[in-house]
């Protein structure tokens, strides 16, 4: 087994070499003295930046809050640093030791949240605490600068860090923007790279640290690492160190825009959301499952829930008044947000009312309702409205309508309105049709009518048939054949329209024309008239 050597080298670094590289203003190795002094105060453009910066992610953050699953939130993402405090809202900084050996690096302990200490200079910079060798200060190109000088130790590694809201299972990639700066111009002075650690664990999930050539001096290249959560807290670590093959001073802009974004990136369907009325204090609908639900009220108020693995949920909320909008949304594991669906409180169903039978006869629609409440009945796309009487009855006046016409009826009371009811158009009284009178000699059977509907009949003790009838005329009139009937015979006819019967009409066969006997010649001699 390999023995491998912990390198233990404390070495102390003045001000003056800690701030030559950056400051450019005073020659390496110069002294510089520096009495003792606050922080520079931080301007009004910064405050403004940085309040806005961080009011902005805060503000996600307490929305983001409410959702079991969310996309992860990089706060303060530009690294904004505020000089009034020493610290950059958001992030942490600490210092990880590697050990060294054959050219090789292990990972190992990580001091973490270490204070950031003003130590002054013509740079303005900060040490990260106790050790000289780890300095920073606000870039001047927007970011945070990192400093490095020939003393410090090439197994360290500057970290500035934050911890994250991850979803175990989901793909995520974190990004950030560096510029390596360094003395010369011919050797690979520096390594930036990051660390994606699980926070729960301390498992290191990606490790990715790669040295900086130099035709990049100077020049902005994005790092970018891709890996996959374990567990609701990953810490995401932006690392800077000097390479094992050069000793000058030099440092890292990281410029701001710091990203992680998930993988997933298709958001759920909008979710089905069931009718709320106002006296409803649940919402209830379906959609992907194990999403979070977010329940947006007119108000602004938003109330959360979750979809169950079958993909229904259903959520308590307070009671809304009728006509109030209410938005739903979904929100899968990777933080993708669906589309909302907007549903509109409905007010509660009150009762129908009644509706009575309506013929062709008909010019009134009469019916019961709540005493008081408007009552509108409608036929085809005309509206007849009456008020219900206090005996709870109402009546509104309309034409006659054909056979088969559908009349609708709903009320309104307390600002609430019923569903319809309904009732279709009967046949009225038909009036009967006439037969004129009918004899022993006729043959036909004639009368007047309903023009264009049918004339039923039977004759005597026969039944009703169907096809036993004759088509009113135009004009009125009617006829149909018979054999001659004997005196007496009764004739019936009537009209059907609509399934509803005429009263009858009948009529009874009299006596017709009698024909003249004969009678031979009589002589006087005849006894007999034959």
């Amino acid at each position: 087994m390999i023995n491998k050597k912990r390198v233990n080298k404390v070495t102390k670094l003045t001000v003056a070499s800690a701030i030559a590289f950056s400051a450019l203003a005073q020659p390496l190795g110069t002294l510089v003295t520096v009495k003792a002094a606050e922080a520079p105060a931080t301007t009004k453009a910064e405050n403004k930046l940085l309040q806005s910066t961080t009011s902005t992610e805060s503000a996600n953050q307490n929305l983001k809050s409410n959702l079991k699953a969310s996309k992860p939130v990089i706060e303060n993402p530009n690294l904004v640093f505020d000089t009034s405090t020493g610290t950059i809202p958001g992030w942490k900084v600490g210092i990880r030791d590697y050990t060294f050996y054959y050219g090789t690096y292990d990972q190992d302990y990580l001091q973490k949240d270490l204070p950031i200490n003003y130590i002054g200079g013509n740079g303005n910079w900060y040490k990260v605490g106790s050790n000289s060798q780890f300095l920073l200060r606000s870039a001047s190109s927007g970011g945070i600068e990192i400093f490095s000088n020939q003393e410090t130790y090439i197994w360290q590694h500057d970290v500035v860090y934050q911890t994250i809201k991850t979803v175990p299972g989901e793909e995520y990639t974190f990004s950030f923007p560096a510029i390596a700066k360094f003395g010369n111009t011919y050797e690979e002075a520096m390594k930036i790279g990051s660390n994606i650690v699980d926070a729960t664990t301390e498992a290191t999930l990606v490790s990715t640290l790669e040295n900086v050539p130099a035709s990049r001096n100077n020049i902005v290249k994005n790092y970018s690492t891709t890996f996959t959560a374990r567990s609701t807290e990953t810490r995401v670590e932006i690392l800077v160190a000097k390479t094992m093959n050069y000793q000058g001073v030099n440092s890292a802009i990281i410029s701001g825009g710091v990203s992680i974004t998930p993988t997933d990136t298709t958001a759920p369907d909008a979710p089905t959301v069931t009718p709320v009325y106002d006296t409803d204090t649940n919402i209830k609908g379906s959609g992907e499952a194990n999403c979070d639900v977010k329940v947006t009220l007119e108000s602004g108020d938003v109330v959360t829930g979750r979809t169950d693995a079958s993909g229904n949920f259903d959520i308590t909320i307070p009671v809304q008044a009728a006509g109030k909008e209410i938005k739903v949304t979904l929100t899968d594991g990777a933080g993708n947000e669906s589309n909302p669906t907007t549903v509109t409180v409905l007010a509660t169903a009150i009762a129908t009312p009644t509706i009575g039978a309506v013929t062709t006869d008909d010019t009134t629609v009469k019916g019961t309702g709540i005493k008081g409440a408007t009552v509108t009945v409608t036929i085809g796309s005309q509206d007849y409205t009456a008020t219900v009487d206090q005996s709870g009855n109402y009546s509104v006046t309309i034409l006659k309508q054909a056979v088969g016409t559908e009349i609708t009826a709903k009320q309104t009371s307390s600002g609430k309105t019923s569903d319809s009811v309904s009732t279709t158009v009967t046949q009225g009284t038909i009036a009967p049709p006439t037969i004129g009178t009918v004899t022993t000699n006729d043959t036909t059977v004639r009368g007047t009518g309903l023009p264009g509907q049918r004339v039923y009949y039977k004759v005597g003790s026969a039944d009703w048939y169907e096809y036993d009838y004759a088509t009113v005329a135009a004009d009125g009139t009617y006829m149909f054949y018979i054999s001659p009937q004997q005196v007496g015979t009764q004739i019936s006819v009537k009209h059907t329209v609509g399934g509803v019967d005429s009263a009858l009409a009948t009529t009874t066969v009299i006596q017709g024309t009698v024909a003249a006997p004969t009678i031979s010649a009589v002589t006087t001699d005849d006894t007999t008239v034959k």
